[in-house]
């Protein structure tokens, strides 16, 4: 069975004032459609932030309406969607069950994803097992946690999913079996995350979440963990799938370890936002949204699609993908990407305002791509970004990183009372260019004063 793995679309996206709408359509409409089609892609993994904001623009909502109809009328490939941080989740389940029926499964709510989806492919069943971006006390509701008494039948289903401690000590007694690839797991699989608390991150057994849940219940239950309430609602939705059937987790959500981006907006303020990679470690494939840089998290299994555009100027290093995902009769996965197209690139260019402006060869190169122009010049340049803009249409941005001023020593007002006009300014030019005025800069300068005060 062959999956498509993306997640980050940001529709309505804006960069610098420009909205990205149409650099989206180019890819969703030309490229997305063409690997369904080439790819004989089975079902796509869209891992949330489909949209940027809760309440997105006009252009957007009819963007997504536009794929959606395609996939369902013309391609019918089924689509899984769970919300992310910056989607609206109620706005974007509207008519879920509706657009169910035509192979849309969206989720956006933690009460409506508690049930994996059971998908029939070409080779078999999969459970499609939903995690949208959620705050830990949602969570809590939705696996019953708020209330004063959790009933037995849920303590019960968490406490019987077999962890990976478990099937460890298991194979210890004399087991000789081969080891699945997700069934068990190297022991150098999750070294390289780091783990800033264990007593917060690290949850080795099922039943200590839940005594640990319980034990917040009876003492008010204040909930704001996210990696517990994430392994919590990971073990619930393992309890739900058929003994035998293959599993894919969809989640939106910051694992530990993961490589930000200036983009990626912060899930919440106070406490510990991120979640443990142990989290999907039992599902064969993991499709995380929300970081915008592809990577595996521990595992080639857990994995990022990253976002199939540059959305800040620090990811302008990054190969942008989408992920295809070929999972056997077994759950083993093999894993390929396809490098997006991009309609503009969003490059930094570094050099001396003058080589920029009279690079023929750079300008042709980058004309209408996204640039940061970084100038290694120390003197003022005057209208360098209209400059600019004449050659390299999309400059959106000017770093002086050639005139970074020197930290200003700590001065009383006294001091400055005391230096007439050209004192002032020589101290200024010598704070801004790191080094005082030459001989034929000083002499220049004493004939402007001396013009000025001549006009006085």
């Amino acid at each position: 069975m062959r999956f498509l793995h993306t997640a980050d679309w940001h529709l309505g996206r804006i960069f610098y004032g420009q909205y990205l709408t149409d650099d989206q359509a180019h890819v969703l409409e030309n490229q997305f459609f063409t690997i369904l089609k080439d790819e004989k892609i089975d079902g796509i993994l869209l891992a949330g932030d489909i949209f940027d904001r809760a309440v997105p623009p006009i252009e957007a909502v009819e963007l997504w309406d536009s794929i959606i109809t395609r996939l369902a009328m013309d391609y019918k490939v089924p689509l899984f969607v769970v919300s992310g941080n910056h989607d609206g989740a109620e706005r974007l389940e509207v008519g879920r069950s509706m657009l169910s029926q035509s192979g849309i499964h969206i989720w956006g709510s933690p009460h409506h994803a508690l049930q994996p989806f059971e998908f029939e492919g070409a080779d078999g069943k999969v459970a499609i097992c939903p995690m949208p971006f959620s705050e830990p006390r949602r969570i809590g509701d939705a696996l019953g946690f708020g209330s004063a008494n959790i009933s037995s039948e849920t303590i019960q289903n968490i406490e019987n999913v077999e962890t990976p401690a478990a099937k460890t000590k298991t194979k210890a007694k004399g087991s000789k079996s081969k080891k699945s690839s997700v069934d068990v797991v190297e022991d150098s699989l999750f070294a390289g995350v780091d783990m800033v608390d264990e007593k917060i991150v690290a949850i080795e057994t099922s039943k200590g979440v839940t005594q640990d849940l319980t034990a917040h219940n009876e003492s008010g239950f204040n909930l704001h963990n996210y990696d517990q309430m994430y392994q919590a609602w990971s073990n619930h939705l393992r309890t739900q799938v058929p003994k035998g059937m293959r599993s894919i987790a969809i989640s939106h959500a910051f694992v530990m370890g993961g490589e930000i981006c200036e983009s990626e907006r912060t899930l919440s303020i106070g406490g510990s936002e991120q979640v443990s990679p142990q989290v999907f470690k039992d599902f064969h494939y993991t499709a995380l949204g929300h970081l915008h840089g592809p990577q595996r998290m521990g595992a080639d299994y857990i994995r990022y699609s990253g976002s199939p555009l540059k959305y800040s100027f620090d990811e302008h290093t990054q190969k942008k993908s989408f992920t295809i995902i070929d999972m056997d009769i077994k759950g083993n996965v093999d894993i390929s990407a396809i490098p997006v197209e991009a309609k503009r690139d969003v490059v930094i260019l570094e050099g001396y305002f003058e080589d920029l402006l009279n690079n023929k060869a750079l300008q042709a190169k980058h004309k209408d791509d996204y640039v940061q122009a970084r100038l290694l010049d120390t003197m003022p340049i005057m209208d360098g970004m209209a400059k600019l803009r004449q050659v390299y249409n999309r400059c959106m941005t000017i770093d002086l990183v050639g005139r970074v001023a020197a930290p200003v020593g700590d001065m009383g007002d006294a001091v400055f009372k005391e230096l007439n006009e050209r004192e002032l300014f020589n101290q200024f030019a010598e704070t801004v260019w790191k080094e005082p005025l030459t001989e034929r800069e000083q002499q220049y300068i004493n004939s402007v004063w001396d013009r000025i005060l001549k006009e006085d």
